[in-house]
């Protein structure tokens, strides 16, 4: 049975026994652990930009919605 190993450049997984990354030619190679610590952090920025990306879209929402309530409070007022 092979035993694998994450590129700490690319990211991608590869034989232990490489000493070179194929994919990228990075020359040194994480253990294991630090290998899934690398991936978990790569993981919680990708949740993190989406999360940031999810709250933008809301604020945007947001101020249509606040928007669309001024113009709705203001023709009610108008129409007293």
């Amino acid at each position: 049975m092979k035993t694998v190993c994450v590129c700490g450049c690319c990211g991608r997984t590869i034989d232990r026994e490489f000493l070179y990354c194929p994919w990228c030619g990075q020359e040194k190679l994480y253990d294991k652990k630090d290998a899934f610590e690398a991936v978990f952090r790569e993981l919680e920025a990708k949740q993190a930009e989406g999360r940031a990306r999810r709250v933008a879209e809301l604020e945007q929402k947001l101020d249509a919605l606040e928007q669309d309530l001024s113009i709705l409070a203001l023709s009610v007022e108008m129409a007293k």
